[in-house]
């Protein structure tokens, strides 16, 4: 026979459970409303749509094309910001430390310390590098940083290491934009020659640039999967990357207030909505475009927040409608979240 405390167990399981039901902490994303936006949303980009949503509260999660690799481009930078200031947590740097720069080391691209170099060699403090690499997502800025570190592989090893296996950097962005559309990388011993570089890309046919570009979007180089780029926000917005929250602080503020993308996930979100993120965007080639990219991590009016990654490779739509879809994403995900 059932002892009174077998029965106050019994009683107590069933109200946990009651209870357990009728909590917010069972939050979920209303998944059939969004397998049936996404797929509109899709062929309105005219590609190759990869998304990933992860509530930071239930961990709840969605994706779709969720384990597929895409092209990174600028996204790197915000890993790369982390394995920065790591390496400033171990003691090999510090923020307010002199980086001499020299003009064989200004990369291509968007990179406003290019454009505004002076003479042979100037001095940037490290934290200033960091956010012009990180927030402006400055090119030279970032090849530098990555150089500091050990290189790509470096980067790829303190992913794996934390858990987030499905990113991989391989490359400088002296060497993996000329590569993508077919021309050899810039190696670090003399200056990039930029007025040649566009030379040599118009040089290249259309159709030709566009066969290269295509068959460069099957590369798992450089590239993340949705899934895996929801891990890492959502490690970032628990501070598991940095063991002191001030760091953990200055990269949110960073990327909280970095301007760029506009009219992507921002764009969808509602008014009073904070984004803290990092974009991404390629080249286009006859009307292909390499990689129009966005993640990071929403905290909405009411206080919900969840991690986003929104990836779209080898689009035939214009920038306008790429960014459009990037707001419809967003939109949908909104609305989803119960």
């Amino acid at each position: 026979m059932p002892t009174r405390l077998a029965f106050a167990q019994a009683f107590a399981y069933s109200a946990a459970l009651a209870y357990l039901a009728a909590s917010p902490a069972f939050a979920d994303w209303d998944r059939a409303k969004l397998d049936a936006g996404i797929k509109s949303i899709e062929q309105t980009a005219k590609g190759r749509l990869g998304v990933a949503l992860l509530d930071l509260k239930d961990r709840k999660s969605w994706s779709h094309r969720g384990a597929e690799p895409f092209p990174l481009q600028s996204v790197f930078k915000l890993p790369l910001a982390v394995a920065v200031l790591q390496a400033v947590e171990a003691g090999k740097f510090k923020l307010d430390q002199k980086i001499t720069v020299t003009r064989n080391d200004l990369s291509l691209y968007h990179s406003p310390l290019a454009k505004a170099f002076k003479g042979e060699r100037n001095e940037y403090a490290l934290r200033d590098l960091l956010i012009r690499s990180t927030g402006d997502s400055d090119n030279t800025a970032a090849d530098l940083l990555l150089r500091l570190i050990g290189g790509p592989q470096v980067l790829t090893a303190m992913l794996k290491d934390g858990g987030v296996p499905g990113i991989s950097v391989d490359r400088y962005e002296r060497v993996f934009q000329p590569e993508i559309l077919g021309l050899p990388g810039y190696a670090w011993d003399k200056p990039i020659d930029t007025a040649a570089f566009y030379k040599a890309i118009q040089a290249i046919p259309a159709a030709e640039r566009r066969k290269t570009l295509e068959a460069t979007l099957k590369d798992r180089r450089d590239a993340a999967s949705p899934d895996a780029s929801a891990a890492f926000l959502e490690a970032l917005a628990k501070g598991n990357w940095l063991r002191e929250p001030a760091h953990t602080a200055l990269l949110e503020k960073i990327i909280l207030e970095t301007k760029s993308g506009p009219q992507r996930i921002r764009a969808g979100l509602p008014d009073g909505a904070r984004f803290a993120h990092k974009t991404g965007l390629g080249p286009s080639a006859d009307g292909l475009n390499h990689a129009t990219n966005d993640i990071g991590i929403v905290t909405l009016p009411d206080g919900r927040r969840f991690a986003i990654a929104v990836y779209l490779a080898g689009s035939q739509a214009s920038v306008e409608a790429r960014e459009a879809a990037h707001a419809a994403v967003a939109r949908l995900a909104v609305e989803s979240l119960r």
